[in-house]
């Protein structure tokens, strides 16, 4: 497959993010020939450019995105691309589904399966930067008491993992934890 194809498939699964995010981890887990840092950023730069004028993903100001995409990349996008690189550079089979719309209305940020040592581990991964706690609290309770995924996944999911970046929820594993565990 060719470097554009990798980085347009990168695309897909960040939805939005900028050359630094997808140059780095497009470095780590394609194997490209890229130094770490500005080298990577670049090289995805230039990729990322080809792309857009071929009218296969969108340049907005400091970012590029899915031709879908409607925001504007500020914190809240910027953290869930951090989020979802760490996830990537875990380099276990995953599949992750960005901001999907279940048909009880919820979008949550980030729905993952991480594959792992013949086993599977479906989580819910929720950014709460300006998001009050209530709002936090309304969502955990939600989950608690429903399990949409099988219209995700195609099959049925009997438990899954709550993890929250930005706040703290009793019900909620952190994210930097949630990595560590996964890496165990």
């Amino acid at each position: 497959m060719e470097i554009r194809d990798e980085i347009k498939k990168l695309i897909e699964v960040f939805k939005v993010a900028n050359d630094d995010v997808i140059g780095n981890v497009a470095r780590q887990i394609f194997n490209f020939n890229w130094k770490e840092g500005l080298s990577a950023r670049n090289q995805a730069h230039k990729v990322l450019d080809e792309l857009t004028l071929t009218n296969q993903i969108k340049k907005g100001k400091g970012f590029y995105s899915v031709k879908d995409y409607q925001g504007e990349y500020k914190e809240h996008d910027r953290v869930i691309a951090d989020c979802i690189a760490k996830l990537i550079l875990l380099k276990y089979p995953i599949s992750i589904y960005r901001e999907s719309s279940l048909s009880n209305g919820l979008r949550p940020d980030v729905i993952g399966l991480i594959g792992k040592d013949g086993k599977a581990l479906c989580f819910i991964l929720e950014i709460c930067i300006s998001e009050s706690d209530s709002y936090l609290e309304q969502k955990a309770t939600f989950w608690r008491h429903h399990n949409p995924l099988q219209e995700v996944f195609g099959i049925p999911i009997p438990q899954f993992t709550l993890v929250v970046c930005g706040k703290q929820h009793p019900e909620m594993m952190d994210f930097e934890n949630f990595i560590e565990e996964v890496q165990k």
